[in-house]
């Protein structure tokens, strides 16, 4: 009785181990998800990764790696890269061994930084499938499909700070100070005006939310200048900080914007909201620093399509004389003075506080 139950069970693990040689990797499924797309230096992102068994038999060992380059930074505890974890000069491998059960997944998540802007592939990862018996393990090596996008670091330096006080006065004149008797005209309502400024007369003639259009302070806009000039790096580098931290203020301050620039950051027409702010963040973190013609050009596509009450802030690494003849001329021609943003001096301000 003992040697047929013996050789039953032997029977039945052959077939198991024939079948399971016969599988393929098809029966694994892997997927690989981020939580965001866009992310700042430093910031902490969450890869979430599943390998799902689709066949009726078991997968006695699998192994799932990822190879993260230097450009990634870990962001997971001690325990977690000890046992997950090995790290060399081309960067950092994680590993995972587990069992799957018929019809079953193992799931997992990294959390990783990006240590500086660009465009970034997560690269390939390495799937090792063990048959029943674990006599023949197969590995299959695929692209992970995810690419995320590292824009410019914020910056907090003065003139920051001060350009954040001033638009927040431009930001209170245009919602506290309108003068209800004088009424220019209607137009729709676009979410950011407040609720008082709503004529419900012709809201309900037109079937839609009409408000009132006062003096032009209600339609207070700005329009940021960038000017790209790869020459030096670093002062670009800064430059794009500076952008990245104007737009931020300007969406918290629900002034609508629009981007302008001389390069590979291309314009944008006025918009608010986080759509707008996604594709300027996008771009920032896809810049190659390239400027395709001189400062003067888009100063005087912006004289071209100015409007009244629109401040004006220009961002740019120097103030050579080509420069700050450009913005001469930008001055000549508008009802505000621009708000200069120098990366240069900004930095240097930045050093000496720092040193003292």
């Amino acid at each position: 009785m003992i040697p047929a139950v013996l050789l039953l069970t032997v029977m039945i693990l052959a077939l198991f181990e024939i079948a399971s040689r016969r599988a393929d990797l098809r029966n694994l499924h892997v997927h690989f998800s981020i939580d965001t797309k866009l992310s700042e230096p430093g910031e902490t992102v969450t890869l979430r990764y599943t390998v799902r068994n689709s066949s009726p038999l078991p997968v006695m060992y699998a192994g799932l790696s990822l190879r993260l380059d230097t450009a990634f930074t870990p962001e997971e505890d001690e325990e977690f890269m000890r046992k997950h974890a090995v790290s060399d000069f081309a960067g950092t491998l994680i590993s995972h061994n587990f069992y799957l059960a018929p019809k079953r997944q193992f799931s997992g998540k990294l959390r990783f930084s990006v240590r500086q802007r660009g465009l970034y592939d997560l690269g390939r990862y390495y799937l090792e499938f063990g048959d029943f018996l674990g006599l023949k393990p197969r590995v299959l090596s695929e692209d992970t499909g995810i690419r995320i996008i590292c824009t410019a670091a914020s910056c907090d330096t003065p003139s920051i700070r001060a350009l954040g006080g001033e638009l927040g006065a431009v930001s209170v004149r245009r919602f506290l100070y309108d003068d209800p008797t004088m009424v220019l005209g209607y137009r729709d309502y676009s979410g950011r005006e407040p609720l008082k400024q709503i004529s419900w007369n012709q809201s309900a003639k037109a079937g839609r939310l009409i408000v009132r259009q006062h003096d032009f302070t209600t339609d207070r806009a700005a329009a940021v200048i960038v000017n790209i000039d790869p020459s030096s790096r670093r002062l670009m580098e800064h430059c794009l900080s500076l952008t990245s931290s104007v737009c931020k203020i300007l969406e918290k301050e629900q002034i609508p914007y629009a981007m302008m620039s001389n390069g590979d950051l291309q314009s944008l027409t006025e918009g608010l909201g986080a759509s707008h702010l996604f594709f300027i963040q996008r771009r920032i973190g896809l810049s190659r620093l390239t400027g395709y013609t001189g400062f003067a050009s888009v100063i005087e596509n912006c004289l071209r399509r100015k409007k009244p009450g629109c401040t004006h802030i220009v961002i740019t690494p120097s103030l050579d004389e080509a420069t700050q003849a450009a913005i001469s001329r930008l001055t000549r021609h508008i009802d505000r003075k621009p708000v200069i943003l120098c990366a240069e001096d900004d930095l240097v301000q930045t050093e000496r506080k720092s040193a003292s």
